[in-house]
């Protein structure tokens, strides 16, 4: 075997010549007086023939004598697996080559356009922005090969040092999935955000608060009383949301043409929704009430809510909340709060079966069909139960009492 001396003095000659390290690696000494590390070896081809040639790793004293061995026993580790080393780092020297020219933002593109028929329209858009937005202006341009979870890091941190946490937790997910498909289609090794996860600031879930069943009298006192001087239509507005329970946003754009006042149903389109679906809302005679006065009261002929300042435009999902606060139930009642007073009021004082309340709050089903379940499931039981419930708000809205008797005390 060789030693560093024996290489460092080896002296050109008149011919070139070969001092051997054994099992095919050796020193090529050139008459010109170049050294080179060199590696002769057979590769065994599929159809069993076989196929010699020669590596070169590298010149002496550039490449030393250990790392030329080191170097060897990888080149005899392919020649043992029937590659050979030639083939072998074209195809790396073209994969490298691919990799520094694709940047991750590269790879998001193509993400993105493959996921764009896979969800829903807005849910894409909402994606498009956060990546433009966040993430793309950092660290789009790095390439996948020089990416790491570091560069990401540093991103989710600016994000966060504008008190955005949540926004920084979904820009962690849409990195992540970007990257798991880099690892599908070969362009990464792994997703590394999970290193990073722990790193984030967690912010803690607020709910949004509502009123218990005990307390809806008097928030029908406040509504009647109207003390805050709301507009009419904000008070119907208001109504309407606590006898329909739907979210703030999808009460506020609700359209005319999602109304089928004969069959007494609401249909909310799909794409209003949370769920992928269209949500189906049974209509009790008070809110078809309503919906006569708005019809005479509003001047849109496309939102039953229209704008005040801009008939053009449906109302403010912002005006139904400023509304329960002016009537006296900041940090007591929200808009939203509404879903969750209605939940916990029918089934305590209605006895109604907690999956058809859950149905009417657009809930997936549960249970193994999920959401193989038409949207008309429960309609009918339902249409029973709204009624029900307007009934039970129109008597303790009169009384201020929590009714006994029909209902459950």
């Amino acid at each position: 075997m060789l030693t560093d001396i024996a290489c460092k003095t080896a002296k050109p000659q008149s011919k070139n010549y070969k001092m051997r390290d054994g099992r095919g690696l050796y020193l090529f000494v050139m008459k010109a007086g170049g050294k080179s590390w060199r590696y002769d070896y057979k590769v065994k081809r599929p159809d069993e023939s076989y196929k010699n040639g020669t590596y070169v790793f590298g010149s002496y004293p550039d490449l030393s004598l250990a790392e030329a061995r080191q170097s060897h026993n990888e080149a005899r580790q392919l020649v043992s697996q029937g590659i050979d080393p030639h083939e072998h780092k074209k195809d790396q020297e073209r994969t490298d080559r691919q990799s520094r020219a694709l940047t991750f933002a590269d790879v998001a593109q193509e993400w993105l356009a493959k996921r764009k028929g896979e969800i829903k329209a807005k849910t894409h858009i909402d994606i498009v922005k956060r990546l433009e937005r966040d993430v793309l202006p950092v660290i789009g341009g790095i390439s996948m090969v020089k990416l790491n979870s570091i560069d990401i890091l540093d991103m989710l941190k600016k994000i966060e040092a504008r008190g955005a946490y949540e926004m920084a937790n979904r820009a962690r997910q849409t990195c992540s999935q970007v990257l798991m498909y880099a690892v599908a289609i070969g362009k990464a090794d792994r997703d590394f955000t999970v290193d990073i996860k722990g790193a984030l600031v967690k912010k803690k879930t607020k709910h949004q608060p509502a009123l218990a069943p005990h307390e809806i009298a008097e928030f029908l006192t406040a509504l009647e009383r109207n003390e805050a001087r709301l507009y009419p239509q904000t008070r119907y507005a208001i109504e309407m949301l606590m006898l329909t329970f739907v979210r703030p946003i999808e009460l506020a754009s609700a359209e005319w043409a999602e109304f089928d006042l004969k069959d007494k149903l609401w249909v909310i389109p799909a794409e209003k929704m949370k769920m992928e679906f269209d949500h189906v809302v049974p209509l009790s005679d008070r809110v078809l009430k309503i919906l006569h006065d708005l019809r005479l009261m509003n001047g849109s002929k496309k939102y039953v809510f229209g704008n005040v300042q801009d008939p053009k435009k449906h109302m403010s999902r912002d005006t139904l909340s400023k509304a329960v606060r002016s009537l006296g139930f900041q940090g007591r009642h929200s808009a939203h709060g509404f879903r969750a007073m209605a939940r916990t009021t029918i089934r305590e004082k209605l006895n109604w079966d907690k999956e058809v309340i859950e149905r009417q709050l657009s809930h997936a089903p549960s249970g193994s069909l999920g959401r193989a379940y038409d949207r008309t499931q429960f309609i009918d039981q339902r249409k029973v139960m709204m009624q029900e419930w307007a009934e039970y708000l129109d008597t303790i809205g009169h009384d201020r009492t929590v009714i006994v008797g029909k209902f459950v005390a």
